[in-house]
């Protein structure tokens, strides 16, 4: 199992085309992903999941993989959301 602190603050509330990003890449992968807060569990291949939960932009996130795969899935989630908050943070 691995568990990555991520800063999610300036993408929260998760918009539609990043919760289709990150549920097209996590489908990519065997291992299971979540993004867990304050107890809260949101699983990374379910887009509507990430759509209708709400995670504050008051804490950091804790992303979580366990699986044949989770080095190579940590890697590719952690990615497409430092390339969503590169395009996202330009003028």
């Amino acid at each position: 199992m691995i568990r990555t602190r991520i800063d999610l603050k300036p993408l929260l509330p998760f918009t539609r085309v990043l919760a289709a990003q990150l549920a097209t890449i996590s489908g990519h992968y065997e291992c299971s992903l979540t993004l867990e807060q304050d107890g809260l569990a949101v699983n990374l291949k379910s887009m509507l999941g990430m759509l209708s939960q709400t995670m504050r932009p008051t804490s950091d996130v804790t992303l979580v993989a366990d699986g044949t795969d989770e080095a190579a899935a940590t890697k590719a989630v952690v990615k497409t959301i430092r390339d969503y908050q590169a395009v996202e943070a330009r003028p």
